[in-house]
């Protein structure tokens, strides 16, 4: 290997080759203390560390007291009072209102003529809905025709035989069956209009049958009352009459609808019809819909020992539908007031209680144990452990728990 011009020469020292430079250092210590001079290491550089990186100081049990900075991180605030309404949770279905909720049958069998409405279609009440060819319509008309024709007949029949019989023309037996005649033939006239009366015609109806002598066999069905076609299952032509499975068209009064839920039997005491009611539905999470309960079942059912409470809910923009899942708050009692807490401002601990740190002078806080009750828009009712004035830490209770833990390792 070829030498390097520019390296110092290595020296021997103790019967090994050591680089000059090396040797050098060595040399420089020795000399160092053999004039007494004493040889310091150069000490390492400390970081030093930030106001805002002091660690928060445990002093005393469950009490911590904290930095300026840390203390900036925090919302302090007095404890105040709310109203918390008595309420119980629920969940159960939209549905129907199946007092106003009807399926429109023919009264008589029939064929459809014609369907005037789709579903979907809002209707008034007394809407031809559709029509249906009726061929007893026609015989039914038929015998009005019939009938009257024969009142008219043995009304002047008998009109006659009462001026004959005043002048002894007749006997009185001739005038007796005269009125027999009459007499039957009004009823029989009368029962023919009520024949017609049955098929859903007015008696302007059937007294336009009676002066046309004309029959029209199709017959109008009306929507009972006002609402929307729900469902839509005939078509023309389709044979209908009553009894049948399914109703031709489907009218609901969709105003309002009704919440169904099942609740434990033992909180049967706490309802009672009138109570108010929330529904809230996954597809409006920030929509609540009013109602009132308006039936409680009587019985209880005998494998889920829960009862059926019913309540009839507004909407009026149609935005429920039937068979949603929905969850009620249901108001058991009258509001009280009470001590009341953010959400935030309450930490679990390991052991599964509550608590809430309370402080003075918001640097100095202390753990509180409480217990806490209802809940409402995010705060939470606090029956024991505090009261109103006193100032804590109303966000992050959790971070100053977790703090706490630190400074006992």
């Amino acid at each position: 290997m070829s030498s390097n011009p520019h390296r110092p020469p290595p020296i021997a020292v103790s019967g090994r080759v050591r680089p000059l430079h090396l040797a050098l250092g060595g040399l420089g210590l020795a000399i160092a203390l053999g004039l007494g001079l004493t040889y310091t290491s150069p000490a390492p550089t400390k970081t030093p560390v930030s106001a805002a990186e002091e660690p928060a100081v445990r002093t005393g049990v469950d009490e911590l007291q904290l930095s300026p900075e840390q203390t900036l991180e925090l919302k302090v605030g007095a404890v105040t009072s709310a109203a918390f309404e008595m309420q119980r949770e629920a969940l159960g279905i939209i549905d129907f209102n199946q007092d106003q909720s009807v399926q429109v049958f023919s009264p008589y069998q029939g064929r459809i003529g014609s369907i005037a409405v789709r579903a979907g279609d809002d209707v008034v009440k007394g809407q031809v809905l559709y029509t249906v060819q009726i061929p007893d319509m026609a015989a039914a008309g038929a015998a009005l025709i019939a009938t009257a024709g024969t009142l008219k007949v043995t009304g002047e029949t008998l009109r006659r035989a009462q001026s004959l019989f005043e002048t002894q023309s007749i006997p009185q037996k001739e005038l007796q069956q005269n009125t027999a005649d009459q007499q039957a033939a009004d009823a029989a006239y009368r029962a023919a209009r009520k024949s017609l009366a049955l098929f859903g015609l007015s008696n302007a109806s059937i007294d336009e049958i009676e002066a046309k002598h004309t029959v029209d066999t199709e017959m109008q069905v009306r929507s009972p009352f006002s609402g929307r076609v729900t469902a839509r299952s005939g078509a023309v032509g389709q044979l209908v009459q009553p009894g049948n499975t399914t109703a031709p068209l489907t009218v609901a009064n969709i105003q309002t609808l009704w919440m169904v839920a099942s609740v434990p039997e033992s909180e049967l005491a706490s309802y009672h019809t009138g109570q108010a009611v929330a529904v809230k539905v996954q597809a409006y999470p920030d929509t609540s819909f009013a109602g009132k309960i308006s039936y409680i079942s009587d019985v209880a059912d005998a494998a889920t020992h829960r009862i059926t409470v019913r309540a009839d809910i507004t909407d009026a923009k149609h935005l429920l539908k039937p068979q949603m899942m929905a969850g009620f708050s249901i108001t058991v009692g009258a509001p009280v007031t009470s001590v009341a807490v953010a959400a935030n401002a309450l930490a679990r601990e390991g052991n599964g209680s509550l608590s809430t740190w309370v402080t003075q002078d918001g640097s100095h806080f202390k753990r509180r144990n409480v217990t806490t009750g209802l809940v409402k828009n995010g705060m939470v009712q606090v029956l024991t452990g505090l009261v109103p004035g006193e100032k804590i830490a109303q966000d992050k209770a959790l971070f100053l728990s977790n703090l706490y833990l630190i400074t006992l390792n």
